[in-house]
This record gives C-alpha cells, sequence and structure tokens, in this order.
C-alpha cells in the first residue's frame, strides 16, 4: 500500500508480477423465449402498458454475472473508486485463466487474442460521457491489440473457447431458447482454446453484453448476434446423416429478433428449421454383403430441402461401453403443422426401372469426442434401429431384379409388393438392407391360383457369397407347393406336392432339405415329396429314382405384361413299384407354361403297365407305349394312349379272348373331362351273330380309364356290354340277355358286376284278338365297396287286346336278395295291372315293399295298393255301376 489520494483514498500498488484485478458485472444476456412464425404469444402471457392495454409477453432468464481478469504489471497503482478502477483496467490486459463471461445464457466463455495470447485492450470511459446534460451508457469494448492483417478496423479480432462445459449442459429454462441446451452443449465441445469461436464484436455494460461472434467447425457452425443482451440473431447448423439410407444432410435452426404484427407490433424471437439434404443421390457400394443386402444402383432423396419443420426433440444416447451420456445424438424430423413425421421421397435405380417409395428417416448428428463417435458406434446402430425399426413400404407389384447379376437368370427377377428396409452399419457409413420383402410367386397365381404375398429374406449364404450361391431368397414362413387334389394345373397325371422354403436361381422355389446329396448329386424322393404327391395315383416318392433335380419353377417378368411361370420336371427316370411295373426305360416329362394368354399343358408318361390289382396277385394287366396329358391355351383337355394292351390274369383269365377279341391300338378313345376327373373310354361295337334260330345281338366290348384330379389312383374299368345296354340272345321262343362290368386300381377289385336273364315268350294273334305272355328269370351279382349283392328276379306276365277296344295287361315281378352289408335275405314283389278302356284306362300297383325272409331283423310288409293313375277312380265308378247287370 502506497500514500493516500487527494481525496484520502489509499492508494494501491501492484507488488508482483501476478497482480490480479478482477472486475465482476452483472447479467450480460437474457434468454428469451422463442417461437415459429405467426404463433401468438404464450397465453395467458400478457402485461398490462402505459396505454393501458395488454401486450403480450414472452418469458425470459437472466444469465449468472461474468467476470474479466486484468493483468496488472508491477508498480501500477489503484485507487479504489469508481474512476481509479476503470483507469487500472485500461492499464491492465484481460487474461484467459481467470475470465469468464457468460455471454450467451450459460455459455462461459474465455478471451484471447487470434494469436493465443492475452494481447488485449478494454476501451472504456473512466469518467462519465455527457451531451446536453445526458449521459451516455458505460460500456467496456475489448479487442485485441495484435490485429489480424486484412480485417476491418472494427473487427475485435478476439477468440473465445468455453471453459465451463458443465454450465453449458444446463436444462433450459423451461421454454425454447435460441441456443438451446444441445447447441451449447455442442459449442461447447467445439470451442476449445485450439479452435476457438471468433468475435468481430464483444462489450460489456451495466444493461448487458453485446456480441457478433461465430464458430465455423467441420460438423458444427455457430453465429450470434446480440445487442445489449438481447439476442438478434442466432444460427447454428449441425451436419450428419440420414438413418437408415446414409445420405449427408445439414440441420439448420435460425433464431431472428422480428417486429411481428401477430405479436402486437412486438419484437419477437421467431425461430425456424431447415433440414438439407447435401448428398442427394449415393452411389451403391462395392460389390459385397451391404450392396447384395440393398439390390439397386443409386439411391436419391428426390426432395433435398425441407423447411416448416418443428424443433428438433434432441434425442440422447448412453453408451453402454462407456457409460457417458451424449446430449443430442439424434432425432425425427417432423413438420410444424400438425407434428406430421417427415416421409423422405425416395428413388431407387434398378435395372427394370425404378423403384420409388417414401419412408421417415432419422437425423443423426456428427459427433466426435473421445471413446465415441456417433457415426462408427455399433451401440448407437442398434439403438437407432430399436428406435426407427425396419420400415414397411408397399409397392405396385414391380419386377426387381433381386441379384443384378452378369449373367442374369430367370430366377433372379421376382414381382415384390413391399419391402421392409432398414439399416445397417457399414464400412461405408450408414447402408440400407431390406430386412425382408413382399413378393407374389407367378408360379403359384397362374398354377395354383393362388395370390397371396408372401415373405421373403436374403439368405446368409447369399448374402455372404453372391451369385455363386444358387439359393438366394428364404421363405419365412415355407409355402407349401401343392398339386393335390388339382392335378389338372399339373399334367392330369401327376400331383407334385413339396414345400418351398427357398427360393433358386435356377430351379424357382426349391426345398432346401432336398438338395442333392455330397457325393451322388442325387436327391431323396422321399425328403422331397410329401406322401401325398401321386403319379397315376401311386406315391411319386415311391416312383421316382436317380433324382438330380427337383420340379423346376420359374418364372418370367415381362414389364407391362401380367407375369408367366414355366414348371418343368424332365426326363425322370422311373422305378417299377406294386401295380406300377416299367416295361422299359420308363421315363416322366412334364411343362405346364401359364400366362396371360393361357396355359399349355404337357404330361406324357412312357413304358409303363398298371398290373392290377398287385402284381403278386394280378387281376388284370394294362400296358402302355406312352400315356400323354396335353391341354392347349382356350382349349379341353385331353389325353392320348399308345398301344394299348389288356390281359386278364388270375381269376380273370376265363375273359381273356374276350380281351384279345379287341384292338384297343387302333381305336381313338373318347374323353370325357369333368372338375373331378377325365375319362377315356374304348368302346367297339361287336356285330350281331346268327345261326338258324341262335341270334345274338347288342354286342359291345368297352374299356374305361380313369384319370382322377384328387391324387385317387387311375382305374380300369373293362366291361362286355352294360346294365344300360346289355347284350340279347334268342333261340326260337327262348330269349334272355346279360352284361359283365369289371373295375380295378392298385387298391384290388373295386367293383364286379354281372347279371344273366333267361325266359321264353309266346305271342299269338286271332285278328280279332291277339295276346302274348312272357316268363323271364335272372340273376344279378354286385361287388361295391366291399359289399356284395345277390339278386334273382322273376318276371311273369300277359297282354290281350281285343278289337283295339279293350287291352288288359298284367306283369308281376318277384325279386329274391342277399345283402351282404347287413347279413340280410330280403324279397320284394310287384303286380301291375293295366286296363285300357275306349273310354277311360287305368292302372294300379301293388307293391310288397321290402320284407325280410331271414336275417338283419324282423320287418314284414303286408302289400300296398299305390295308385299310379288319375282314372283309377273312374274305373272304380264304371265297375260300381255295372256291377248288377
Amino acid at each position: 500500500m502506497a500514500e493516500t489520494s487527494p481525496d484520502g483514498m489509499p492508494i494501491l500498488e501492484a507488488a508482483a508480477d501476478d497482480a490480479r484485478l478482477v472486475v465482476s458485472f452483472p447479467p450480460q444476456h437474457v434468454a428469451e423465449e422463442t417461437s415459429l412464425p405467426g404463433q401468438p404469444q404464450p397465453a395467458p402471457k400478457t402485461l398490462p402498458a402505459a396505454s393501458g392495454t395488454l401486450v403480450p409477453v414472452w418469458s425470459g432468464m437472466l444469465s449468472g454475472p461474468s467476470r474479466i481478469s486484468f493483468a496488472l504489471p508491477r508498480g501500477t497503482t489503484l485507487v479504489p473508486t469508481v474512476d481509479g478502477i476503470l483507469r487500472a483496467m485500461g492499464r491492465g490486459r484481460p487474461i484467459a485463466p481467470d475470465t469468464a463471461v457468460e455471454l450467451p445464457w450459460r455459455m462461459v466463455f474465455a478471451v484471447q487474442d487470434r494469436q493465443g495470447g492475452q494481447d488485449i485492450a478494454s476501451d472504456h470511459p473512466v469518467l462519465p460521457l455527457t451531451v446536453a446534460g445526458v449521459s451516455g451508457l458505460w460500456r467496456a469494448r475489448l479487442r485485441s491489440l495484435r490485429q489480424e492483417p486484412g480485417t476491418p478496423a472494427q473487427d475485435a479480432s478476439l477468440a473465445l473457447h468455453a471453459v465451463d462445459p458443465a454450465t453449458a449442459k444446463s436444462p433450459d429454462p423451461g421454454f425454447s431458447v435460441p441456443l438451446g441446451q444441445v447447441g451449447r452443449d455442442r459449442l461447447a465441445g467445439k470451442a476449445t482454446a485450439a479452435q476457438p469461436a471468433h468475435a468481430t464484436r464483444l462489450e460489456l455494460s451495466a444493461l448487458g453484453g453485446t456480441l457478433t461472434a461465430a464458430g465455423l467447425w467441420d460438423t458444427f457452425q455457430w453465429e450470434h448476434e446480440a445487442v445489449l443482451g438481447r439476442d438478434v440473431r442466432v444460427r447454428t447448423e449441425t451436419s450428419g446423416v440420414l438413418y437408415p439410407l446414409g445420405h449427408r444432410a445439414r440441420y439448420v435452426e435460425f433464431s431472428e429478433r422480428v417486429f411481428d404484427p401477430t405479436a402486437g407490433h412486438a419484437a419477437v424471437l421467431r425461430s425456424v428449421f431447415v433440414l438439407t439434404v447435401t448428398e442427394p443421390v449415393r452411389r451403391p457400394p462395392p460389390d459385397g454383403p451391404a450392396a447384395r443386402a440393398f439390390p439397386f444402383g443409386d439411391v436419391e432423396i428426390t426432395t433435398p430441402a425441407y423447411g416448416g419443420l418443428a424443433g428438433a426433440k434432441w434425442q440422447s444416447f448412453e453408451d453402454p461401453v462407456t457409460e457417458q451420456t451424449h446430449l443430442g445424438v439424434y432425432f425425427q424430423p417432423t413438420f410444424a403443422d400438425g407434428g406430421r413425421t417427415v416421409e423422405f421421397p425416395v428413388r431407387c435405380t434398378a435395372p427394370r426401372g425404378d423403384v420409388r417409395f417414401a419412408m421417415p428417416l432419422l437425423f443423426v448428428a456428427d459427433i466426435t469426442k473421445p471413446g465415441f463417435a456417433s457415426l462408427t458406434n455399433p451401440d448407437l446402430a442398434q439403438h437407432l434401429a430399436n428406435v426407427l425399426p425396419p420400415r414397411f413400404v408397399p409397392l405396385p407389384g414391380i419386377p426387381i431384379d433381386l441379384v443384378r447379376s452378369a449373367e442374369p437368370r430367370d430366377g433372379d427377377v421376382h414381382e415384390v409388393h413391399g419391402m421392409t428396409v432398414g439399416g445397417t452399419l457399414h464400412a461405408t457409413g450408414y447402408r440400407p438392407v431390406l430386412t425382408g420383402l413382399d413378393v407374389r410367386l407367378p408360379a403359384l397365381r397362374t398354377l395354383l391360383g393362388e395370390d397371396e404375398p408372401y415373405g421373403v429374406e436374403f439368405t446368409s449364404q447369399y448374402l455372404s457369397r453372391g451369385a455363386s450361391h444358387d439359393l438366394v431368397l428364404k421363405l419365412d414362413p415355407p409355402v407349401d407347393f401343392d398339386f393335390v387334389g388339382r392335378s389338372d394345373r399339373s399334367g392330369g397325371l401327376v400331383a407334385p406336392s413339396f414345400t418351398t422354403d427357398t427360393v433358386s436361381r435356377d430351379l424357382g422355389p426349391v426345398n432346401s432339405a432336398a438338395r442333392p446329396a455330397p457325393g451322388t448329386d442325387e436327391i431323396d424322393p422321399a425328403r422331397l415329396f410329401a406322401p401325398e404327391a401321386t403319379l397315376l395315383g401311386f406315391a411319386l416318392m415311391d416312383l421316382v429314382t436317380d433324382l438330380k433335380k427337383p420340379p423346376t419353377v420359374t418364372s418370367v417378368l415381362t414389364p407391362g405384361r401380367a407375369p408367366a411361370a414355366r414348371m418343368a420336371w424332365n426326363d425322370v427316370r422311373l422305378k417299377a413299384n406294386g401295380p406300377f411295373q416299367p416295361t422299359g426305360e420308363s421315363r416322366l416329362d412334364l411343362t405346364v407354361t401359364a400366362s396371360a394368354d393361357g396355359t399349355d399343358t404337357h404330361c406324357k408318361v412312357t413304358e409303363f403297365a398298371l398290373v392290377l390289382p398287385t402284381p403278386s396277385a394280378p387281376l388284370l394287366k394294362v400296358q402302355f407305349a406312352a400315356m400323354t396329358f396335353t391341354q392347349k391355351s382356350g382349349g379341353p383337355p385331353s389325353i392320348a394312349l399308345e398301344d394299348v394292351e389288356v390281359e386278364f390274369l388270375g381269376a380273370l383269365q376265363l375273359l381273356q379272348e374276350l380281351g384279345e377279341a379287341v384292338d384297343l391300338a387302333d381305336l381313338a378313345p373318347q374323353i370325357d373331362v369333368n372338375p373331378d376327373e377325365l375319362v377315356a373310354s374304348y368302346s367297339l361295337p361287336l356285330p350281331s351273330v346268327t345261326a338258324g334260330a341262335f341270334l345274338m345281338t347288342d354286342l359291345e366290348v368297352s374299356t374305361e380309364i380313369t384319370v382322377p384330379f384328387d391324387g385317387e389312383p387311375v382305374s380300369v374299368t373293362f366291361g362286355f356290354a352294360s346294365r344300360d345296354n346289355p347284350f340279347t340272345l334268342t333261340v326260337l321262343m327262348f330269349g334272355g340277355g346279360g352284361y359283365l362290368e369289371v373295375e380295378l386300381d392298385h387298391r384290388g377289385l373295386q367293383r364286379l358286376e354281372a347279371a344273366l336273364e333267361f325266359g321264353a315268350m309266346l305271342a299269338v294273334d286271332f285278328v280279332v284278338a291277339r295276346g302274348e305272355v312272357h316268363a323271364f328269370g335272372g340273376i344279378r351279382f354286385e361287388l361295391a365297396d366291399g359289399e356284395v349283392s345277390l339278386t334273382g328276379y322273376l318276371r311273369i306276365g300277359g297282354c290281350v287286346e281285343v278289337l283295339g277296344l279293350v287291352s288288359v295287361s298284367v306283369e308281376l315281378c318277384l325279386s329274391l336278395a342277399y345283402q351282404s352289408a347287413t347279413k340280410a335275405l330280403v324279397g320284394r314283389a310287384t303286380l301291375v295291372v293295366e286296363v285300357d278302356l275306349t273310354l277311360c284306362s287305368a292302372s294300379v300297383e301293388l307293391d310288397s315293399g321290402t320284407w325280410v325272409l331271414a336275417g338283419g331283423g324282423a320287418d314284414r310288409r303286408l302289400l300296398a295298393v299305390r295308385e299310379t293313375d288319375e282314372g283309377l277312380a273312374r274305373w272304380r265308378a264304371y265297375q260300381a255301376a255295372f256291377a248288377p247287370l
């Protein structure tokens, strides 16, 4: 301490080289509430004005005090008065370690010159500046004494660096401010002593500070202008990427004080938020898993700029490794109007045409801190995937080449009706991936009539190995490729049924579990086909041998046309199994082509015989050189049989001569097609046989081959005449007839029906009267569905006609039948009497109904009278009238 000043104040002297003068200032900034343009004041925040009207009020909060530490040279004297302190400040130099200026709110800076030193001066008046009796506001203007070359004279050339990061992280005051918590935290991390922000103006006063400053870093920019503690213009710009597509973008927050008519012409802060895609087009990565997982070329966001946004609702991320919380890592852009999520329009180039869709994206800020980089942190990538799960985007059935191979194949292109777009962290940054697709398989639609989309995803083997791996897609869940019950769609003769869980580039939908075995390159049919799959009604897995590949089902997608499908399975070797017995090199060839123009089907089975019911107990052998099912577009299906030979065996050898009498090879079958089956019928009428009084007529030998479409076995029916058209045999007055029908398949004798009838008929004619009497007896045997029915019957009747005026006929039919199902012997008698007079006619039928003679329980019935003609009542009246005569 030195001597005192003239006014008695002690004079202080700096006695050391590190003497300091620390001057505290009142709050230098007010954090004021900002709002969107056109938004009314936050009701009910109004205050009365001097005019008596209410004026809108926006919230505000004062900053903390600021301080400037001045270094005083040794020997500097200081009088502890206002003007003495101000003079000392002018002789001192502000230094960074003790200087802390909170401007803006909760952002504390130290001050240096731009060369990193404390060569700074404080320009301020010592005595009041008074003009016309009015003193001006005191203020201290800080400036560098070493001004950078080329800068304007008024440029303070100061450097600002943050000295209190914890204060910068302080929560916002409950309302939106121009430089919010995330912006302050970002600024505190960027404005370091090594890379400070630059201030062209920094003034402190009793009413608040004035600041014009900017910081331009690689991932963050800050511009701030404040006058007397109130913000005039604030702008921040954050760079980042859009997850999951990975396009570069920047997010700008701009706040400006304007006189707003919608706010009562008050000077309020309005904020606008703009997101700009700085990398609208992103090129595909080099060939590899990331490129295969998103099979497109350039990916473009077609709208690069988005204004009218709501302020970012920044989300933090807690690093599970360091357990450190990082503020403001990402947010989802939304519009201020209604809070709608921004749907970014995307165009993906593809060989068959662009694919367009829209989806929400996350803005992920470029943040690099010790131990954390947002764009390369796998834990953050997983966190983002949970926040924004893969998004399903519908598509209008677009043919997309999902492989993009230099050597394309039919199985590369699929009709896509939707994609699930996700993201992954790749060596080149965030990259989109297709975690799933909804595809319609034209094969199922055109071949089976099933038009539902199926969920698929890329197989891990394809993603890692590329087009060299044939199985590209995995079906989830697996799909049944089932023609059982509708074999008319798969060639009539064969009904494949197998489960598909993957899609092959060459073979279409296949079963990955039924791949060729190593070493043999053969497929186990039992692993491929379901037990219900059949060929000619026999289990397909039991007939196929030396199988090299499954049925090939491929799609042909042509832009502008409905998709076509082709199922091919050719040169398939067949082996003997049960009733199916090859007679040479038996083969199956199948080709089905279905498109909008129609369906062409060709199925052929060669060199085989059906030995029914089994080779160990044969009854019938039908041999074919070939059986061919064909159907042309728009035409009915047909079946062609080549060199058919029928041979009766075992218990039916007595019919062999009938079979040898018929040469089916030269006959064309009659084809009858209905939704359930296809029937090829051979019918060969034989000429009547006459030998004196012996006459046999209505002879016909027939064969039917029935091919069901529901997977049931092929059956063969051989008949000599039929129930509807029996043969007849007459010898003088004696006559008779009958028929024989046999139906077999590999399960055995399904039906055997035979009937013989015999009797006599005598007719006389005396001119004025004529008549006839007849008596016939017969027996019919029927075996069907395991039940036996044996029936014997007797028909006795006659007719007399007099002068053409009166005729009387009587017919009595007696039948006796054995029913194996009920083990009953039943009988029935029917008497029909018909009288025809000139004036009237009548018919009376007396029917006993069915009565049980033995077994099956007693159920005897009396004779019942049934009227069969309305004239019966008139006939009875006639009889009653003439009875007395």
